[in-house]
């Protein structure tokens, strides 16, 4: 009998022993595998990052991004209603002179056509001179000192230099006439010398080709 009850006890220690053995190990592959029993799914300590901070740096890029675009817009719509005042005024500046009292009135595209009573005679000795040139330089291909012919028949106001050249214009019946700053001025024409619109002359061209064949320059 005492046997007996020594072998229960020892079967009970046994089963007692198994069953805390056996908890423990649930309890630690429970724990390995949540890695502790604060773990949340998708969690990480280290990091800040959230969907409302994401949201809040893609509002940023979105607010820069709409500033920059405005500001490029603005100064573009600006330059370009610049340009279009300005536009604005030099049509305004040009349609504003007034030529009533030009003996030569001038198209559309700024064009004044220069007749030959607003050119000079040249004397004699003077037109036997420029032939003599005028041979050297277009049928002996030699260049005469001083003297050299004007590759057109339009000029603006600026280009004509009566202080350094005396301008010539050879006729297609060869005859020689002299472009001269007094015989322009008996044309009235605003835009010339101390004209009331001589600040617009850039828009405007004398043209002598309805007279000359060809112009040809003489250094003074």
């Amino acid at each position: 009998m005492r046997v007996s009850k020594l072998y229960s006890a020892l079967l009970i220690v046994f089963l007692v022993i198994g069953f805390v053995a056996c908890d423990n190990t649930v309890s630690s592959t429970d724990t390995s595998k949540n890695d502790g029993m604060n773990y949340i799914p998708g969690f990480e300590p280290g990091r800040t990052h959230s969907k409302a901070n994401d949201a809040s740096s893609a509002s940023q890029g979105l607010s820069s991004s709409s500033e920059e675009g405005g500001s490029v817009g603005e100064e573009s719509s600006s330059s370009e209603s610049e340009e279009e005042e300005s536009s604005s005024s030099e049509e305004e500046s040009s349609s504003s002179i007034d030529f009533s009292e030009s003996e030569i009135q001038v198209d559309e595209s700024g064009v004044a056509i220069i007749t030959e009573e607003y050119l000079e005679e040249v004397s004699s000795s003077e037109a036997s001179d420029l032939d003599d040139m005028w041979d050297l330089l277009e049928n002996q291909g030699e260049s005469p000192e001083n003297f050299t012919g004007s590759k057109t028949t339009d000029f603006t106001v600026d280009d004509l230099d009566f202080a350094q050249y005396h301008y010539y214009c050879f006729t297609e019946s060869q005859e020689w006439l002299e472009i001269t700053k007094d015989g322009l001025l008996g044309t009235k024409l605003p835009f010339l010398w101390d004209g009331d619109a001589y600040d617009a002359r850039e828009g405007f061209t004398l043209s002598f080709g309805n007279v000359c064949g060809a112009i040809y320059l003489y250094g003074i």
